[in-house]
Parts: structure tokens; sequence; C-alpha cells
């Protein structure tokens, strides 16, 4: 009686161990084939030092990083000349991911000129920027149609900065060539260049609240207007643009409201990128978005994408970064 007892217990803790191991093999092979996928080290081209693209990159990938013992998906920040350059870098696919302004994104898709560029795809929305045009007051430039007198800080080459410091000049039917004297600074360059007074008018486009504008205007700067001539011209030419505001008192209780006109930024990557990698990342951004905001200001205009947003977008949305939309609105 005993031993048939002792058999019966053997059995069954015998099928009970078959029956983990079955489950255990199952599940290990759903996790071996959903975590079979590439491109799971993700470098990011953020953009110039003193710019708002970089503390926006290294949120991010810290972000991407905590979470990398589920995600399995790793991200590396990396500085870069900004806008321009990360969309050529993540259309030609040396780049898996980057920062680049929405106007600049359309242009690059539906270029035929861009290398890749019809292979840029969305993944984010990440923050809005105005354009800001600021003078030192001292060198007594009061409108945009005396910035000639001065010295012209249009941006380091490969920068929105530059581009869109080229789309108001454009509007106002000059070149770089009709400015007698201009410096093709970065962020990390143009503030001690501007508050030495060797840089008299700094084109800029950061996310708001910004530390550096604060800086600039202790130092002495001043934003100036845009007028509604120059704002619907570029518009006009750029329907990626959009009027905007900065509103006054934001920096210090002396700065009145300023008119201008500024665009949405994205993060892009690239179609060919695998989709499992991005729909994870997409994944996180929707789930760490308020936390992210709160550990970083220049975030705090950051909207998740909604379905009705995807035919305006200007690059189509990543086959990954769908799936996630998708799971998180049935």
């Amino acid at each position: 009686m005993q031993a048939k007892r002792w058999w019966y217990s053997f059995k069954k803790a015998i099928c009970l161990v078959l029956a983990i191991a079955a489950t255990s093999q199952t599940a290990w092979a759903q996790r071996t084939a959903n975590d079979d996928f590439h491109d799971k080290l993700l470098h990011l081209g953020a953009g110039p030092l003193g710019g708002s693209f970089g503390p926006i990159g290294d949120t991010l990938c810290d972000a991407i990083n905590k979470a990398r013992r589920t995600t399995l998906v790793r991200c590396v920040a990396l500085a870069s000349a900004g806008s321009v350059f990360n969309i050529f870098a993540v259309a030609n696919g040396s780049l898996q991911l980057g920062f680049g302004q929405e106007d600049l994104v359309a242009q690059a898709f539906r270029s035929s000129e861009t290398k890749g560029g019809n292979a840029l795809r969305t993944v984010a929305i990440l923050h809005n920027s105005p354009i800001a045009i600021m003078v030192r007051k001292a060198s007594g430039i009061t409108e945009l149609a005396q910035i000639r007198q001065g010295v012209v800080n249009m941006g380091n080459r490969g920068s929105g900065f530059y581009a869109n410091a080229t789309a108001v000049l454009k509007a106002m039917h000059l070149d770089e060539r009709d400015l007698p004297k201009t410096t093709h600074l970065p962020p990390a360059e143009f503030e001690r260049a501007f508050c030495e007074g060797r840089v008299d008018v700094i084109f800029d486009a950061l996310a708001h609240p910004s530390d550096l504008y604060r800086r600039l205007r202790a130092c002495g700067g001043e934003f100036l207007d845009i007028p509604p001539d120059i704002i619907q011209a570029m518009v006009a030419d750029n329907p990626w643009l959009h009027p905007m505001d900065i509103a006054a008192g934001m920096y210090d209780p002396g700065q009145g409201p300023v008119k201008t006109l500024g665009m949405r930024n994205l993060l892009i990557s690239n179609s060919l990128v695998d989709q499992e990698a991005i729909f994870r990342v997409a994944e996180l951004i929707n789930v760490q978005l308020k936390t992210m905001q709160r550990q970083q200001p220049y975030m705090a205009s950051m909207t998740s994408i909604q379905k009705g947003e995807i035919d305006s977008l200007a690059a189509p949305l990543h086959a990954g970064a769908l799936r996630a939309l998708n799971e998180r609105t049935p």
C-alpha cells in the first residue's frame, strides 16, 4: 500500500515537473521569438552643445536605458550639428534615431535630392520651438529691418538655427551675402560672443522656458518681433511653420510679448530600423511621458501622437510607432 502511494506521488511529481518544463519551454520559445530583433543599440542624433536637443536626448536615452532589462533596447545620445545633420544621417542609415524640425523633415521626405529621404519615419512629436531673434540693446537695433547694422550670428551650418536664419532672410528678400558681418557659432559659443559684444544678433529656436534666453536677457539681450508680413511670407513658403508668441514676462518682468512663428520638433527614424525596436521605444515614451516632462522642462510641450494626426505628419509614422499607437488607443 505504501509502495503504491509512493509511486502515485512520484508520478504526480514527475507530471508536475514536465508540465512546468513544457510551460517554461513554450514561454522561452515565445520570448526568444519576440526578442529576436535587430537594432537593439540605437544611436540618437541630438544637437549642438548648449541647445535644447542635447538635454532632451539625454533624458530620452536615460529612460530607455533604465528599462533595457525588459525592452532589450539601449540608446546612446550623440552631440551633432543639429536638425539638418540628423535628418540626413537618419535618412542614409548612419543614425537609427534623430531629432529634427518638422519643416526640415517634411522637405527632406519629399525631396528627390535627399538620399534615403523617402525612408524617413516619425516616431514621436517632441516640442514646439518658436524662432527667436535676439539683439543686444547696446547695438541700437530695435527692429528686424535693421539687423544689417550689426554682426549677425547665423548659427552653425547643419543646424536648424542656420536653416531658420536663412528662411527669415529669404522672406526679407535678403541673402547671407547681403549682411556685412556674419558668424556661424553654435549655442555653446554664441552666448559668450553675444555677452562680450562680439555678436549683435542671434537667430535661435529653442523650447521655452530656456535658461539660455534668461542668461542672454541678463547680459543685455532683447527679443525682436517678426513683422506680420515676414511671418505671412514664411508660412506661405513653408506650411509647417505656425505663428507663435513668446509670452510677456516669461524671462523677467520687463520682457514684453514677442510675435514670432515656429515649428514642432520630431523624433525620427528610418523605415529600415527594426519595427520591434521602435515599437518598444514608442511604447516607453507613451508610458514615461509625464515622468520625462517632470525631469526635463524642455519637454513640457511634448504630446502623444493621436490617430487623427497620422495623415498630417511631416513623414509617415514608423510601423513600430503605429503599432504602439494602436495598442494604446484601440
